[in-house]
Order: C-alpha cells, then structure tokens, then sequence
C-alpha cells in the first residue's frame, strides 16, 4: 500500500497516492503517478501548495453540478483546471439532505431494516449496469491511458464510492492483487468516516442515530464485489467490462500496465 510520505492535504483527507501495490506477479504500482481522493472545494492554501508540488497534469471531478454548486469549486493550483466527468450514482447529497430533516420516522422508512445497505449494493451495480455512470468510468480511464496526463488525480466529494471504483478497476487491470484492492478500497473509512460522522452530528444527529446512514458513509467489499459481479455478469468476464462495456482495449491495457507498474527486476 502506499508509503507514509504520500502527500496530506487537510482539507481532503482522504487523498492517497496508488503507488506501491503489489501485483500477482511480485512488481508494484509507481508513486507519483495517480492519486484518488474526495473534494477538492476546502483546501487549505497550504493544501494548494501541496497540489502544486505533486506535478499534477489533470485533475477528474467526478462530482454532479449540484454537489459543486453545494459544496464549492475544486481550489485548484493556477493553471490547472478539472475536467468534469459527472457521474450520479455515489452522491450522498440526497442521504446529507435526508439527516437534515430530522424526520426520524422518514429516514427509518427509507433506511433501516438494512434498506441503506441494499441501496449501496443497487449503486456499485449502478456504476456498471448504468450508460450514464459508465460513460463516466470509461472517459476516465481513456484519459489516464491516452495522452500525457500523468500524474493525475481523480475525486468525488467522499473519495470512496466514485472514486473507489475506478481506483479498483485501475488496480485490477495492471495485475494488483485482489487483497491489496480491497484493502485500499476500505482504507477510506479511516481517512473519510470521522469526518463523516462529524458532519452528521453538525447537522444534528446523535451519534447513536448515525448508526442508521453507516451503510452509507462507510465501506463494506461486499459493495465492491457487487460492482465486480455486475461486471463480469453483463460482459462475461471483467476483462469483457472494460473492453466493450469501457471501450478501452488490450493495447490501451497495455500502456498502463507499462505507465503505472515498476520494471520488472527479473
């Protein structure tokens, strides 16, 4: 997983770099090469200072106009401007609003009974079986095997749905390891789940009635293996996914396999 001198931005702490993952076949992933991580819209000057160090080519915001308009434009260093992709499923905008309500009797209707984890499981199917969310994924992984837009960094507003599957699906094409996936997929319920909570309670929810948005503000693999069994569902394989379903083929698989991993010392 990657190293403790990765890059800290105070005002998105779930930012980490996907370099030095391990694959199947004993190489790892580069540093400095593609970063995932949740809004961008709080930075800290200082934060700013830190994107400026990190090189960064291009920037992903997966985030629909509304939650940009909610939650603030990326601060971004000059001359760099994001490139939105929105995609709808994994916004928490309808669940934040749902807290704010207070309306407890609405929230256990829409929510309890185990309701907001079937909903997180029908969003990571969504990411695939859905044209729109699709479209999404695919522009983003073609721009991080086309071109020159390395190093990139791609986000949403928590940095662990949207952003989650694409980091997985970047993972699992240059050959890393399905424990080291699901491992960096549920680092974000350290980075992001306390500030989460504490949002809750600043809009007024205790935290043992928190209990009832967890599903969805934390992560569970079974979300991700919902996403990979879509995938493998509807196109055969996943391998099947990423080239009809993504439109990205073998020799583009190749060039980031060749971008993102070290030599191979053998």
């Amino acid at each position: 997983m990657s190293d403790t001198t990765e890059p800290k931005l105070s005002g998105s702490p779930n930012l980490r770099d996907l370099g030095g993952y391990r694959t199947g076949d004993g190489r790892r992933t580069r540093h400095g090469l593609l970063y995932r991580s949740g809004s961008l819209a709080t930075l800290s000057d200082a934060d700013v200072e830190t994107l400026a160090g990190m090189g960064l080519r291009a920037v992903v915001d997966f985030r629909l106009p509304g939650e940009v308009s909610f939650g603030g434009a990326d601060r971004l260093p000059e001359g760099l401007t994001p490139v939105s992709l929105p995609v709808g499923g994994g916004s928490l905008d309808g669940f934040y609003s749902l807290a704010k309500s207070g309306d407890w009797e609405l929230i256990n209707r829409a929510l309890g009974d185990g309701k907001a984890h079937r909903s997180m499981i029908d969003v990571y199917r969504g990411f695939v079986s859905k044209d729109d969310d699709r479209a999404g994924f695919a522009a983003a992984l073609r721009r991080i095997t086309e071109g020159d837009a390395l190093p990139l960094l791609f986000h949403c507003t928590a940095g662990k749905d949207r952003t989650g599957w694409l980091a997985a699906i970047v993972l699992k094409l240059v050959g890393v390891t399905r424990v080291e996936i699901f491992d960096d997929f549920l680092l974000s319920d350290l980075y992001f789940l306390p500030s989460a909570i504490a949002l809750m309670e600043g809009l007024g929810v205790s935290r043992v009635e928190a209990q009832v948005f967890r599903p969805l503000l934390s992560q569970d693999p079974k979300y991700l293996e919902a996403a990979f069994a879509e995938a493998e569902g509807r196109y055969g394989s996943f391998e099947g996914f990423v080239h009809k379903g993504l439109g990205v083929g073998p020799e583009a698989v190749e060039r980031l396999r060749s971008r993102l991993l070290e030599p191979d010392s053998a």
